[in-house]
């Protein structure tokens, strides 16, 4: 049997389920305690993005996985059923090693970044499967019999990560709902595939016509308007931190155009396992009104012309827009963006937005 202490594994996995921002952290203790070159988590099923974490180790080879498609095409996917129902899969459970020596997969991707041999490990709850990927180069060993052994045990014990980390996200989404409930603010949730898994009661109430949800999408009758929203929230989920994206209007026929605001806040997207990996800010300039400059300047003690600027920054529209409209430089409303940061104690401008509406 190896001799390997998997005791820290566990315990680095369950700081990560509760801090996100540990996961690095808890691949490289697996790496470390199994004697291998790297480790990352990916999903058994479904949806792989670039944002999943990884260790520092194979940075290079995880850049290549995606950028030259190889996670479209990963043969050890072939293994998902497999890993679900033994806890563990090793290469030469799905191919034997004079395949190895030839595959594309192996030669093509893996070899050039002295990569050979991988065990993919079980991290499960009831309806969404992880496989914890420790990877080793060629110049190792594969897995044996005994390790794998000891990492079907290992399997069961991390589900337990799994299941918290996605716990946490699921309050934390329903937090970010409840907050922009109280400001009035219309928002749907995206998960990792793309889809709308929860929106507030202020967005349903929009989402009716040109614009509504069918089928877990947003969808819009305008065809570059549609265009547009799934170009941005694929930018978005394909960011390794958060971000946002510019208003898109989407059209209505016999009214003003919907304003769309994507954004991935940096907390959701420090969370792989969670659910909701980006949310879409809904703003209707019909009924929106501007919050009174007088209460943003008594409020935040905001000068005049920050003041304007808040104001308009409150129906959700890009920086560059409001700026046109104002008459102003785009260096002086940035330069007035900062001091608002400063004076609210927000560092966002999706952030920024949706506590603006809350003084309408």
């Amino acid at each position: 049997m190896p001799s390997w202490n998997l005791n820290p594994v566990e315990e680095a996995f369950a700081e990560a389920a509760l801090d996100p921002t540990l996961w690095v952290k808890a691949l490289e203790s697996a790496s470390i305690a199994t004697q291998s070159f790297g480790a990352l988590l990916i999903p058994i099923a479904g949806r792989a993005l670039p944002t999943l974490p990884f260790t520092e180790s194979i940075t290079e080879s995880f850049e290549t996985y995606f950028r030259e498609g190889w996670h479209l095409r990963d043969e050890r996917m072939r293994g998902a059923t497999a890993i679900m129902e033994r806890g563990v899969v090793t290469d030469l459970d799905l191919f034997d090693a004079e395949t190895i020596t030839r595959h594309p997969y192996y030669q093509e991707f893996l070899a050039p970044h002295r990569l050979r041999w991988f065990a993919g490990i079980n991290m499960s709850c009831s309806n969404e499967s992880w496989c914890l990927s420790i990877q080793r180069t060629i110049d190792q060993e594969p897995f044996s019999a005994s390790e794998k052994a000891e990492l079907a045990l290992l399997s069961t014990r991390l589900s337990a990560s799994v299941v918290t980390a996605r716990a946490f996200g699921k309050a934390a989404a329903d937090g970010a709902l409840e907050a922009f409930d109280v400001s009035g603010t219309a928002v749907v949730l995206i998960n990792r595939h793309g889809r709308i898994f929860l929106a507030n009661q202020s967005a349903l109430q929009l989402l009716v016509g040109d614009v509504q949800i069918k089928q877990g999408r947003l969808e819009v009758k305008d065809e570059r308007a549609q265009a547009l929203l799934n170009a941005a929230i694929n930018d978005l989920l394909r960011r390794k931190a958060g971000g946002l994206s510019a208003p898109i209007a989407l059209p209505r026929t016999g009214r003003n155009p919907l304003l769309a605001y994507p954004v991935r806040p940096s907390r959701i997207a420090a969370n792989a396992l969670a659910d909701c990996q980006a949310m879409i800010m809904l703003i209707d300039p019909d009924t929106v009104r501007t919050p009174p400059e007088e209460t943003l300047r008594r409020v935040f003690r905001l000068t005049q012309a920050e003041a304007r600027l808040g104001s308009q920054l409150a129906l959700g529209e890009s920086l560059e827009t409001v700026s046109e409209r104002l008459g102003i430089s785009k260096e002086t409303s940035r330069s007035q963006l900062k001091s608002i940061f400063t004076k609210t104690r927000i560092n966002r401008q999706s952030a920024l937005v949706a506590m603006l509406s809350a003084l309408l």
